[in-house]
């Protein structure tokens, strides 16, 4: 998981250079696109900047969704498995060693 960061990361940079890029070189680049007629291109690729960092956003709400469902499903794991080990603990009896030169003691029950 930690290459799509990185690679998202990398490729971020590289379209934030390009927009600085095209902005510095010609600042009044037109692109044709149907149904729009002539778009400055300086504001086509800060859309599309926009898009890809709200397509990012999709995507860290699905894994953040993900990533819970898996916690909550650990805690269940968990509450379940301490649950047990209570039960056993209560079951069990703990032995209390007896030194042989010793009186017993009280409120021990001796086997």
């Amino acid at each position: 998981m930690r290459l799509v960061h990185w690679i998202s990361f990398v490729l971020a940079l590289v379209v934030a250079l390009v927009i600085v890029a095209v902005f510095a070189v010609q600042p009044a680049a037109q692109v044709s696109l149907p149904g729009l007629g002539m778009v400055p291109l300086f504001s086509l690729l800060i859309s599309l900047a926009v898009l890809a960092y709200l397509a990012g956003w999709v995507y860290f709400l699905g894994y953040a969704w993900a990533l819970s469902r898996e916690r909550r499903a650990w805690r269940r794991e968990r509450q379940k498995l301490e649950a047990e080990l209570e039960e056993c603990r209560a079951g069990r009896v703990e032995e209390v060693p007896r030194i042989p030169d010793r009186p017993p003691v009280e409120g021990v029950e001796q086997s």
